[in-house]
């Protein structure tokens, strides 16, 4: 007992810094929120539910629903192609292969949003690579709108989200037990079997709590929707920016956060209760 209690104290000592690094998050989460209860727009003065009131109209509610309808599908795309890029990358032999896919996913972590953004205006503009390909191939006779509307936007978010996925699966694949494959293996199972019936189920909670981080993440996007979709694609973290300036509504932006950082840390909770019950069933 006592040595597990020393752990624990340990353990918190080595998260403090942590902690205060965090510290300032959390007070501009307090600072938003009493603005979004201010009286007035521009500065904070008395206390008011009028901002949240402003919040309910048709637009407003047009753009939670896109924001969640985007980051959602963003997120279940996001999904579908980190889980083979992960179980590729723990399957190479070759060190400099590894190396090299790793750099290749770790890419949009490392280049600017702004970099990323303006490379998808290039490739899915209506002049852009793609389009000259497709007219050049004959596939096409006028070019594709791909951009300033939700599939550029939707493009952008799986793209810059994905290394958000893919390296928290492959620590999870790595932990996966050969007993279990072995012993899959040797009654009889095949490959996808083994896939199917074993090593996807003890992916469960990984594979949740990567999803939930991806939603966030999406949720969250400022620069990809405002640069691939323009004022048509009205996401909330645009809707926000747009409060801030030209409107200078500071109270409705904050109310505007507060509800965005309210509809995230619901989905966080959903997925950690996901992941306890996924837990539990699996025998984790």
């Amino acid at each position: 007992m006592s040595s597990t209690t020393l752990t624990q104290k340990q353990a918190l000592a080595f998260a403090t810094p942590a902690f205060i690094a965090l510290l300032p998050f959390l007070g501009a989460c307090l600072y938003i929120l009493r603005f979004s209860l201010s009286a007035e727009k521009g500065s904070i003065d008395g206390v008011s539910l009028q901002a949240y009131r402003d919040l309910m109209t048709p637009f407003f509610g047009r753009s939670v629903w896109l924001t969640l309808k985007l980051a959602f599908v963003a997120s279940a795309v996001v999904m579908l192609l980190a889980v083979p890029l992960a179980f590729l990358l723990t399957s190479l032999r070759s060190a400099a292969a590894r190396r090299l896919l790793t750099v290749t996913i770790l890419l949009p972590m490392i280049l600017n949003l702004l970099v990323q953004a303006y490379g998808w205006i290039l490739l899915l503009g209506p002049s852009g690579a793609l389009n000259t390909l497709l007219k050049t191939l004959g596939l096409i006779d006028r070019p594709l709108f791909l951009l300033f509307n939700e599939t550029g936007v939707l493009l952008g978010l799986i793209q810059t989200s994905l290394p958000l996925a893919v390296f928290p699966i492959v620590g999870a694949v790595r932990a996966v037990s050969p007993e279990h494959l072995e012993a899959a293996s040797s009654l009889g199972a095949g490959h996808w079997r083994i896939l199917r019936d074993v090593t996807l189920p003890l992916l469960r909670p990984p594979l949740v709590g990567a999803a939930s981080i991806v939603f966030a993440f999406n949720a969250s996007a400022f620069a990809i929707p405002l640069l691939l979709g323009g004022r048509r694609v009205q996401m909330m973290g645009v809707a926000i920016r747009d409060m801030i300036s030209p409107l200078f509504n500071w109270s409705g932006a904050a109310a505007a956060g507060t509800v965005l950082i309210l509809l995230t840390v619901l989905v966080l909770v959903v997925s950690a209760w996901l992941v306890r019950i996924t837990t539990q069933k699996t025998g984790g």
